[in-house]
């Protein structure tokens, strides 16, 4: 854990994002871990909750932690092949997650609530559930086979650190003296008899056996009895090498010579692994953590998950591999039975397990980026949809151009045809014989050519009907014509190209609106998602308090922002699990009055213009307003006076009060003061508001309403007078022609009368009648025009539903419907409730955007009696403003500063970080950024082992055991194989401090090893220590 505050604080965002996805991953696995309770399955779990965990320890959440750490125990517990999930510890066990959960949601929401209440009541939950477990709890857990681990462990253990603890014996033997030959091998041997304890190798543990007592007997004979040792240890990994998981080996006749021991002496005095761990290059011990300390105020003296050795441990470590190896044997606990005693070289049977889902690659993006995404494509669609105005037009005018070209044509032709005739008659007139006037010096070009022509012509024989004769006239009014036809040619390609620009423009916008529904995709969510988690934890709850309960779901397509949704779970549960609570009856008392057994709980949602509006209702015993109102005066809320002149939406009011409680006793849903106060303070985060409605013994419904962000909606496009408005279109029910004499006043309001069709049937209601053009009182620069308004005094209607009822609202005239881009007016001038923002048109003109719904509130509240709600209003007392909670203020112990440390700059070592924690990586990168390295980050072996092979510049690998897909582990084993990634050395960094987990990272070869959580000034020393061996070794 990092000390320095800049760190912490930058850390924290990133720790706020993989809450709700880890959340999302423990509820889940939560609720399918009754139909399928496997190894695989809890240890889904187990990893969400260490990950939790060491996030929350990396930005210094010790309750968060501390609940962590309890319920990862419990799912070690559940590791056991005959451990059965009944219905109560199921139970148990979502209550355990649920005070997980709400420590994170006061990180993610900013409620507040008592830490100290939360410990003791996770402290009760998790008692039970280890009373529920009984032996279970606390034991070494199931160790998987290999096949189950993924890969084979000991045949990676002797491949590569026992090979090179063997090559170090050698290297002794041809050059130490000695005294440094028997210490070298002494020290060997131990850790070879450790592991073989470790991995039942019985044969290879009587070797190392056998050299320890060889050099104690005869140290004067220390490199023969290296020499053979050495052989035999050889021959032992050739046999595991091979597949041998038994032996190993034995102890040749030589050594046990020396040994004094006979060939079938039983091994004992095995050491234990304590002694294993104290071989690394640099090592650093474990701080006791303060979730250690807080967790033993929750357990007592119960023993520390990390100050034993767990097979269950190595079980969580290495289960989760991609692909299964074959391997010749399992891997079995010390003095444990075999299940069988196959030969070295057998090859077992695959078990057959579900094919994995893959999850989709995924990146985190913030919600500015996604902002400033859907304001790009809303200005695409501005200019979408001015382009396709302008197309439409084009094509408008192209069309009147082409029909007035062929009216010019039809002209030129009728001129043409008079001009013929014209011609004929003359010359029909004028005499044959006729000489040409070359007097005339003054005549005209034109009559000389058609003189020329004539004479031509009759040279000919051909008369005027016979041959056509052509004057300038003539082949001018020709010209004209051909003019048009290619005037019409070029007007017949712009009509062309018109027409595929249109077509362009359309694929441009399914381009668009699959750009925009792809966003959408990307920061919506459907209620569904949120809605069906609730099923499962109603039938527990009605399982552990014999109380059935149906659910029913209703809009779980309408779409919800992400960033929404995860805020709206909370409040939606907190009523959900009230309305199981206060509202259903028990079965006696449902069955007394009437009722089904089974009670219902409905969860309705909607659009209702630019509110997304979610209802809560139940069918029970509804509000108590008397014992409300004794609830208030006993809490000395109110006065028993001013208790007596409440109404009944007062009365509601008090149930939002903090600590407010009708709860008769506390039990695990009731009475801890946890009340509706939260759901209200969550809701008005949400810039929403919730409301309340019931009836005794008919049941109680909570209404919740939460403002959309919306910047591109349907929006149908009307006018009132000379002013264009538009309103969503999602809020209208339908739009009519109301005939004149459906329209009438009655009781003073204007309505008319809707003849409905419902279900088959003509229904005939009586539909309140509003004016748009009345309605809207504001100035303009445009002064309405009288004459149009008096030509449509009876315009469309557009009908909407509010409250239950309909309401009709009177325009003058309907445009059309479009999806239009919404701009907020700001707040330099103040706007009505109902103007939500500003649209640009297609033609560039803008036009406010109203919501109807709020306008028809506003004009229904108008129609009130205001004199008589403002004496009411000042009978009432006034109720207390707020009854806040005083919680405790809890200090933590500073940590000691880390001192200044002279490193030289670093910025040529490049580190790189793979944890799958975010929250780990961001702030381990944050320390070694600020002590000059350069960083890479990887969020598992997967992802770092293409790192590696893209990148041969890389120093130093800082890497969790616990991870997806490829685990430190498996990682250590790949780098070790590969020749160019085995001087990289690597540093374990992980929450796992048992000397198990250390011996396998050292026998895999990792260079150091730390525990989480960590000083920051020790880690950059470890770092800075590894980094020096690793340049002594080049050189």
């Amino acid at each position: 854990m990092t000390t320095d505050p800049t760190i912490r604080e930058q850390t924290y965002p990133y720790f706020l994002q993989e809450v709700p996805e880890l959340l999302q991953v423990l509820e889940q696995g939560l609720l399918n871990l009754r139909e399928d309770c496997t190894i695989n399955q809890v240890n889904t779990l187990m990893r969400a909750t260490h990950t939790l965990k060491g996030a929350a320890t990396s930005v210094g959440l010790e309750t968060i932690t501390t609940i962590a750490h309890s319920l990862e125990d419990i799912f070690k517990a559940l590791c056991r092949p005959d451990v059965t999930i009944d219905p109560d510890i199921a139970a148990l066990l979502f209550e355990g997650f649920e005070c997980l959960r709400l420590p994170l949601m006061v990180e993610l929401t900013g409620i507040s609530i008592n830490d100290t209440e939360v410990l003791d009541r996770a402290a009760a939950v998790f008692a039970q559930l280890q009373e529920k477990l009984g032996d279970f709890f606390g034991q070494e857990a199931y160790l998987p086979s290999s096949i189950e681990l993924g890969f084979d462990i000991t045949q990676s253990i002797f491949e590569v650190g026992v090979a090179q603890r063997l090559d170090q014996i050698e290297v002794s033997i041809e050059t130490a003296q000695p005294d440094e030959l028997i210490s070298t091998l002494r020290t060997q041997s131990e850790v070879f008899l450790g592991l073989a304890e470790s991995l039942n190798l019985s044969g290879f543990g009587a070797i190392a056996k056998a050299t320890i007592a060889a050099l104690d007997n005869h140290p004067e004979q220390a490199i023969p009895i290296a020499q053979q040792a050495l052989a035999d240890f050889k021959a032992g990994q050739a046999a595991v090498l091979e597949g041998d998981r038994t032996q190993a080996g034995q102890p040749s006749e030589t050594l046990q010579r020396w040994a004094n021991l006979a060939t079938d002496s039983p091994v004992t005095d095995v050491l234990t692994i304590d002694a294993l761990a104290n071989d690394f290059a640099i090592a650093i011990e474990p701080d006791e953590t303060a979730g250690d300390r807080l967790l033993e105020s929750i357990w007592g003296d119960q023993p520390s998950v990390t100050d034993a050795i767990s097979e269950s441990d190595l079980a969580l470590i290495i289960s989760d591999a991609d692909t299964p190896v074959n391997a010749a044997e399992d891997i079995y606990v010390a003095n444990q039975i075999p299940v069988s005693q196959a030969s070295p070289t057998s090859t077992p049977t695959p078990i057959p397990t579900k094919e994995p889902i893959s999850p989709s690659p995924s990146v985190r993006i913030s919600v500015e980026h996604l902002d400033r995404l859907s304001h790009s494509i809303g200005e695409l669609l501005t200019n979408q949809n001015q382009q396709s105005l302008q197309t439409e037009q084009l094509q408008a005018s192209v069309r009147t151009l082409f029909t007035r070209l062929r009216q010019h044509q039809t002209l030129l032709n009728q001129l043409q045809e008079q001009q013929s005739r014209r011609s004929i008659a003359i010359e029909s007139r004028s005499n044959p014989k006729r000489k040409r006037n070359t007097q005339n010096g003054h005549s005209k070009k034109r009559s000389v050519a058609s003189s020329q022509a004539s004479h031509s012509m009759q040279m000919l024989g051909f008369d005027a009907l016979e041959l056509e004769r052509y004057s300038e006239s003539d082949l001018f009014l020709q010209s004209l014509l051909d003019n048009v036809v290619q005037l019409t040619e070029s007007t017949d390609a712009i009509e062309l190209f018109t027409r595929q620009s249109a077509q362009t423009l359309e694929k441009q916008r399914r381009l668009l609106t699959g750009t925009q529904n792809a966003l959408i995709e990307a920061r919506m969510v459907p209620l569904g998602e949120i809605f069906d988690r609730f099923p499962h934890i109603l039938q527990q709850l009605g399982t552990r308090h014999n109380k059935p309960v149906l659910l029913m779901l209703h809009g779980t397509e309408v779409l919800v922002d992400k960033a929404v949704a995860e805020k709206l779970y909370d409040p939606l549960l907190h009523l959900v699990r009230n309305a199981f609570d206060h509202g259903i009856e028990p079965i006696a008392v449902r069955q007394k009055r009437g009722k089904p057994e089974k009670g219902q709980i409905e969860i309705c949602a909607h659009h209702q213009g630019r509110f997304l509006v979610i209802e809560v209702r139940d069918d029970g015993s509804g509000l108590d307003f008397e014992r409300i109102r004794q609830q208030a005066v006993e809490r000395q809320l109110i006065s028993l006076e001013q208790a007596e002149q409440l109404t009944q939406a007062q009365l509601t009011d008090l149930l939002f009060e903090p600590g407010f409680s009708t709860a008769a006793q506390v039990n695990d849903l009731s009475g801890r003061g946890v009340g509706l106060d939260v759901v209200r303070n969550q809701i008005q985060s949400l810039h929403g508001f919730i409301e309340v409605s019931s009836e005794l013994q008919r049941g109680t419904t909570f209404i919740l309403q939460i403002p959309l962000s919306l910047t591109i909606a349907k929006l149908l496009i009307c006018k009132a007078t000379n002013t264009t408005h538009a309103m969503f279109a999602d809020a209208i029910e339908q739009i009519l022609i109301p005939q004149p004499d459906h329209i009438r006043e009655q009781y003073g309001i204007k309505v008319f009368c809707w003849h409905r069709q419902f279900d088959e049937q003509i229904d005939e209601q009586l539909v309140p009648l509003y004016s748009l053009t009345k309605s809207l009182k504001y100035g303009s620069a445009h002064p309405p025009d009288p004459s149009s308004a008096s030509k449509q005094e009876s315009g469309q209607v557009i009908v909407f539903r509010y409250q239950g009822a309909f309401i009709g609202l009177e325009v003058d005239q309907l445009i059309g419907e479009q999806e239009l881009v919404i701009r907020p007016l700001g707040t330099i001038i103040g706007s009505p409730d109902y103007v939500y923002g500003t649209s640009v048109l297609a033609d560039g003109r803008l036009t406010l955007v109203i919501d109807p719904i709020a306008l028809l509130q506003r004009l229904v509240n108008q129609q009130e009696n205001e004199s008589a709600r403002s004496d009411r209003m000042t009978a009432l007392p006034m109720l207390p403003a707020s009854l806040q909670l005083q919680l405790p203020t809890q200090t933590y112990a500073a940590l000691p500063a880390a001192p200044e440390l002279e490193l030289k700059a670093n910025t040529d070592q490049k580190i790189l970080i793979v944890d799958d924690s975010i929250t780990v990586r961001q702030g381990l990168n944050l320390t070694l950024q600020k002590a000059g390295y350069h960083v890479i980050q990887a969020k598992d072996g997967h992802e770092a082992i293409e790192i590696l092979h893209q990148q041969t510049d890389i120093r130093l690998i800082i890497c969790d055991i616990e991870m997806p897909r490829v685990n430190g582990f498996e990682l250590l084993r790949h780098c070790q194989r590969i020749p160019d990634l085995t001087t990289i050395p690597v540093l374990i960094l992980t929450s796992r401090s048992s000397d198990k987990h250390r011996l396998l990272a050292s026998q895999l070869g990792a260079a150091a090893y730390m525990t989480k959580p960590y000083l920051e000034h020790k880690l950059l020393t470890v770092v800075a220590e590894v980094l020096n061996v690793q340049l002594i070794a080049k050189t």
